[in-house]
């Protein structure tokens, strides 16, 4: 790269960022922060928390959270918050060099790793992980090491896993032609493959065992690969690759030979050559003339014949001029060119034209700018349908956005610029919201582009996900815009998928007319196999009235063996040792060796015995003991150290070590205590204190009516009885003094009586059939206990349980409404509370084929949209149909049955 990372200051003399151009239909909002200096890379962390993670050049690494559905902003401006997550504590920050590569673990929702490609000195390159520990890094761990940098540019940067669940990264030929061509001895100019730990994959091509090559080699030939990334649908790695004369756009497989620095646009066919799928003439365009037969159309398809080499490739759009017959000028896009060098044809569709020939003129290429940056895949529903699966990418130079649509079998279309004026891009990315992410290197600012609104729909990021077997991962979901009610989305795994992967949260949404625009999260877990086979299944995100959408999830399957580690955490006594074990989990091809060694934290402790375990075909599941030990010391701090227990091509584990310090100390609180309570309600608070020997806790002074404290717990439990404040002290004393204390005062308020929401049916909604929906919640500050379905003023049936939601038959679909006869009809749902206080919603619908019209309330009628604005919520007593249906408010009898029933529940539950 010419200079998207050059350390230039020129640029940060803006006061303000400028705006960009984008196509009508679409808006763009700017946020600026003078703490995103010198960005060089962006990604959004995959567990739906709503963090970007912005690179920097020095090697801080900053993120910026969402807060209520956008990026989170200082009180009334448009300047981000941004946060330190970590800083790299050596970067060399010359030319291209620094922080320049971000890629989050496929198994992130479990493990929180977060890796960085970073220059860390004139001559070496490292990929580093760290912990993502509550939204700060932790520890940071070297995976691979010695990457070549002549300190200089052309350092590489692009990062990533792969659907192999393998890591890769690329390097350029560091600007002075190492690693170029047949070069297979270096990393540079190489895309690189290597396992979870590190060590290089047994499969890379070039892997030579104790010759020659370097093992971690999976692609070759690229002058400047800074970034790339995996295509959502078929994993496929898209690599964009800075030139002299072109910027090209490879899809990257085993092997690949992008040519460099023999060829460029002009690759050869064979000996692994690839040619780009999509390329520009650097900071210029490709004119070439047409022979004077050069124009020939049949069936409304054209074949064009240049008069020498075009080097077009398909999907790129073309200006014809000047050839005799103007029937042919326009602009059109490549529909199919040999890839061959010397290649003079290539064809265009112009269909519902004449057949006729001509020729003359020239076919020019679009000028796109002049130094590629980084690309992502639309892989949302926010923007119009045809958007999904375009590749969008950046340019330096040009400050455009070029978009690529793909055909079916996933070649390029059509390319086209898409927006001008991003300043210094340099990366992009897709958020949880939907919206389409940039950001430049000297513009200090983070754009955000998105659709305007045109309509209800349900917005989905993420539909494309991969996941580790025994692993999570996420996908977000939220509303178009705002609705009049709140809205039930469901997500379910569709018939035919396979049973291994699974909802375990977010199964259930609700989005209301407050907080339609936050993402919600739903997590899928994929369970281990023993076959070799990735699974698949496809869930149905689905809401009624509105389209559904479909999430495929592929696992990642990894029937290597795994390193079995026999706890997670171990307490090792001050001067005293303490032991784990160690196997495998499943028989090795051959034998290995497995390390053991403290990789961060106290230097107190060690491996004693154990940090070379071999292991045997014949004895891969016999437990190998490891022996820490922890020295003297003189303070009295519980030093913490992360072991790690690694093996040559495996994912390593680590567990923590804590040094059981044997000074004593006396107590301290940590917890911050609970402050409120609620009349009648559970109050629980559990003290947690520090000290050694373990403290005990007891409540001081005067101590609140029924208050009390577990002694050795901390466990505060009260049912207060009165309205109020009470003043609370606690102590936690281990007879090394002074004793912690801990003062509060907890107010307690009156129980209020509780809302029903009822979610489905909606007012005049048609329902029919023997599966309906009649379902809703019970909002409450202390709980709810029971509902009470009635249909026409009959209790039909009773739901008792205690998680506020609650359905008709127990469950959805569970609504016969065969039995009733066509037309209106009111329903309504009856909560109670801890209490026995009831609340109602009501709405009346519309059953069958029959005519409901001249039955529906009035508008502006609180007559039961269910939701909470709507003034649904009453004592049982009342009827507010509104529907002239003659319906009966609650049967007195009926509901005091409910009540009833309910609180006998509730008491056989406490007992």
């Amino acid at each position: 790269m010419r200079t998207p990372v050059m350390a230039s200051l020129l640029f940060l003399m803006m006061a303000s960022p400028a705006r960009a151009t984008v196509p009508a239909g679409f808006v763009e909002t700017n946020y600026s922060s003078s703490s995103l200096s010198a960005a060089t890379g962006m990604a959004w962390a995959p567990d739906g928390s709503g963090r970007l993670f912005i690179t920097l050049k020095n090697g801080v690494v900053r993120t910026v959270a969402m807060k209520d559905g956008a990026l989170e902003t200082q009180p009334g401006t448009s300047t981000l918050v941004t946060r330190e997550f970590a800083k790299e504590p050596s970067v060399h920050t010359n030319s291209e060099c620094g922080l320049i590569g971000i890629a989050f673990d496929p198994n992130y929702v479990v493990n929180r790793y977060v890796y960085f490609f970073v220059t860390v000195s004139a001559s070496e390159q490292r990929i580093v992980r760290y912990t993502d520990s509550n939204g700060t890094g932790i520890a940071r761990t070297e995976v691979v090491t010695l990457l070549p940098t002549a300190g200089n540019n052309h350092d590489g940067g692009g990062l990533g896993f792969g659907p192999d669940g393998k890591l890769y990264w690329s390097i350029g030929d560091l600007g002075n032609g190492t690693g170029v061509d047949a070069d297979l001895t270096s990393m540079a100019a190489k895309v690189g493959r290597a396992n979870l730990d590190g060590t290089p994959a047994n499969d890379n091509p070039f892997n030579d065992g104790v010759g020659p090559n370097n093992e971690y080699i999976w692609a070759r030939g690229l002058r400047n690969p800074f970034t790339f990334t995996f295509q959502p649908t078929s994993g496929q790695l898209w690599v964009n690759g800075v030139g002299t004369g072109y910027e090209q756009v490879f899809v990257v497989n085993k092997r690949s030979h992008a040519g460099y620095n023999d060829y460029e646009n002009n690759q050869p066919q064979g000996n692994d050559y690839i040619t780009p799928v999509i390329k520009y003439r650097t900071n210029n365009v490709d004119a070439r003339p047409l022979t004077a037969t050069g124009a020939v159309r049949s069936g409304g398809v054209t074949t064009f014949t240049t008069t020498g080499s075009h080097g077009f490739r398909k999907g790129e759009r073309l200006t014809l001029e000047g050839v005799g017959n103007t029937s042919f000028n326009g602009e059109f896009y490549v529909a199919s060119a040999n890839n061959a060098p010397g290649t003079t044809t290539f064809t265009v569709a112009q269909p519902g034209l004449p057949d006729a020939s001509s020729g003359g003129g020239t076919a020019t290429t679009q000028a796109l700018g002049g130094s590629i940056t980084g690309g992502t895949f639309y892989d949302a529903t926010l923007f119009p349908p045809e958007y999904r699966g375009n590749y969008f990418f950046g340019d330096y130079n040009s400050g455009q956005v070029t978009r690529a649509t793909l055909a079916a079998d996933d070649s390029v279309a059509t390319v086209d610029e898409w927006g001008t004026g991003f300043s210094s891009s340099v990366d992009m990315s897709v958020g949880p919201d939907g919206a389409l992410y940039a950001i430049g290197h000297t513009a200090n600012v983070v754009r955000r582009v998105a659709p305007v609104a045109s309509g209800q729909k349900l917005v989905v990021s993420g539909l494309n996900l991969r996941l580790m077997e025994g692993g999570r991962a996420t996908f977000t979901v939220r509303l178009a815009q705002a609705p009049a009610a709140p809205v039930t989305v469901r997500v379910t795994r569709a018939l035919g998928g396979s049973e291994d992967l699974g909802v375990i949260s977010g199964g259930t949404l609700t989005f209301s007319p407050a907080d339609w625009s936050v993402p919600q999260v739903v997590v899928l877990e994929a369970v281990e196999d023993a076959d070799a086979v990735a699974d698949t299944a496809t869930f149905t995100v689905s809401s009624e009235g509105l389209t559904d959408e479909a999430v495929v999830a592929t696992t990642i399957d990894n029937n290597s063996p795994r390193l079995v580690v026999s706890t997670a955490r171990v307490s090792v006594p001050e001067g005293g040792t303490a032991t784990f074990d160690v196997s495998l989990s499943l028989k090795p091809t051959s034998n290995v060796t497995v390390t053991v060694a403290p990789t961060q934290g106290d230097a107190d402790i060690t491996v004693a015995s154990g940090a070379t375990l071999a292991f045997t075909t014949a004895n891969w599941n016999t437990p190998k003991t490891v022996t820490l030990q922890a020295a003297q010391d003189a303070d009295n701090v519980d030093g913490v150290a992360t072991i790690t227990v690694a093996m040559p091509g495996l994912d390593a584990r680590t567990l923590e070590a804590v040094e059981a310090d044997d000074e004593v100390l006396p107590p301290a609180i940590s917890s911050t205590p609970v402050t409120t309570a609620v009349v009648g309600g559970a109050y629980r608070y559990d003290v947690e204190a520090v000290g050694r020997p373990q403290p005990t806790y007891s409540l001081e002074g005067t101590v609140p009516q029924g208050m009390s404290i577990d002694a050795a717990t901390g466990l505060i439990t009260w049912t207060p009885s009165a309205v109020g404040p009470v003043d609370v002290r606690v102590r936690a004393a281990n007879g090394v003094p002074p004793d912690a204390e801990q003062t509060f005062t907890i107010t307690t308020k009156a129980d209020e009586p509780p809302r029903a929401v009822l979610t489905r049916p909606t007012q005049g909604e048609r329902v029919s059939g023997a599966m309906a929906e009649f379902f809703g919640d019970c909002v409450d500050d202390v709980g709810c206990t029971a509902a009470g379905f009635y249909v026409d003023g009959t209790l039909e049936y009773t739901d008792i349980r205690s998680d506020n939601h609650f359905h008709f038959g127990g469950e959805h679909n569970r609504w016969d409404t065969t039995g009733l006869a066509p037309g209106p009809h009111t329903v309504r749902l009856v909560v109670v509370d801890t209490a026995g206080v009831p609340a109602e919603a009501t709405v009346t619908v519309c059953v069958g084929d029959g005519s409901c019209e001249a039955e529906q309330p009035d508008a502006g009628t609180d007559a039961g949209t269910g939701t909470p604005d709507a003034g649904t919520s009453k004592p049982s007593t009342e009827d507010d149909s509104g529907c002239g249906c003659g319906a009966a408010p609650v049967a007195p009898l009926a509901w005091l049955a409910l009540v009833a029933l309910a609180t006998r529940r509730k008491r056989s539950r406490a007992e």
